[in-house]
């Protein structure tokens, strides 16, 4: 028993690899984070109002009543007399502030707290329109606040955190291959060709792969389940962790240029980015601080 305890302590509390770059993942989290908000910022109103696009009153309706959510905080500054639309414009720039002042590392794990927050309920608040990405930016933040705390035990809640990251994406990819492997359309290609002829504009050479060769879409459909399925275990095996890395990133960068889910796609890059290959990130601060030496 005593083993199998000491494995799971050094499992979880002895990964100390990169520990000083820990401040670059901040970084690109935060940074990740504030575009991500900057982004949507045009449709603010739209997504967020009581009047906007989706009642408040149904999206009330879909989540617990006690559960945490943007109307919370802006229906107190509503009883101090100001109006709905003045303060959601305060909350959100205090979220894109607190951005900022983690970047500037001033206070910083306060601030993490504070966007956590914030992001939550706003997710909440905007259940209607939340899907993944949402609630992967929500984890992402998480982590950033794990990794935004400063004690002696530095080494041992970077470890957590990095771990915690590690399996969560574990977890995420496995049931995904669990869900596809349930169905009958990742087997027959049905489901690459769906993406492909929803999202693309068929032409000549699709439609000739859908008709003549169409178990390439078969192959395709089967490396994603299979990727995914077994997640956990190619990640973690030393033979095979590079080539996983680079299909789940090709995969959603795939995503990303098919579909249009931008924010799905960077962020899942950018957690396995952080999560199992912390040399890509440190390669490409290193090459920035020597790249005047070389011109």
């Amino acid at each position: 028993m005593g083993g199998v305890m000491g494995r799971l302590d050094a499992f979880f509390f002895g990964y100390h690899k990169n520990i000083e770059k820990k401040n670059l993942f901040i970084a690109a989290i935060s940074v990740f984070g504030l575009l991500n908000m900057l982004l949507i910022l045009p449709d603010l109103y739209n997504i967020y109002s009581k009047n906007g696009i989706i009642n408040a009153g149904i999206n009330d309706f879909l989540i617990r009543k006690d559960q945490f959510r943007i109307t919370f905080i802006t229906d107190l500054m509503e009883q101090a007399g100001i109006r709905y639309e003045y303060a959601l414009a305060v909350v959100i720039a205090v979220y894109i502030c607190s951005f900022v002042f983690i970047l500037m590392n001033y206070y910083r794990l306060v601030f993490a707290v504070i966007v956590l927050v914030i992001h939550n309920a706003l997710v909440a608040g905007s259940y209607s329109f939340s899907y993944g990405a949402d609630y992967m930016i929500s984890f992402a933040l998480f982590i950033n606040v794990i990794l935004c705390i400063d004690s002696k035990y530095n080494r041992i809640i970077y470890s957590f955190a990095i771990r915690l990251l590690q399996l969560q994406l574990c977890v995420i990819y496995f049931f995904s291959g669990v869900g596809k492997a349930m169905g009958n359309n990742w087997y027959t290609g049905d489901a690459i060709w769906y993406l492909v002829s929803t999202y693309t504009e068929v032409n000549v050479l699709t439609a000739f792969a859908a008709t003549a060769i169409p178990f390439i879409f078969q192959i395709i459909s089967l490396s994603v389940v299979i990727a995914e399925l077994f997640y956990p275990f190619l990640i973690y095996n030393k033979m095979t962790k590079k080539a996983t890395l680079l299909y789940i990133i090709i995969t959603h960068i795939i995503i990303i240029l098919m579909i249009n889910l931008y924010t799905f796609g960077i962020v899942m890059i950018l957690l396995n980015v952080i999560a199992f290959q912390p040399k890509i990130l440190l390669e490409l601060k290193y090459f920035k601080k020597h790249e005047h030496i070389t011109e």
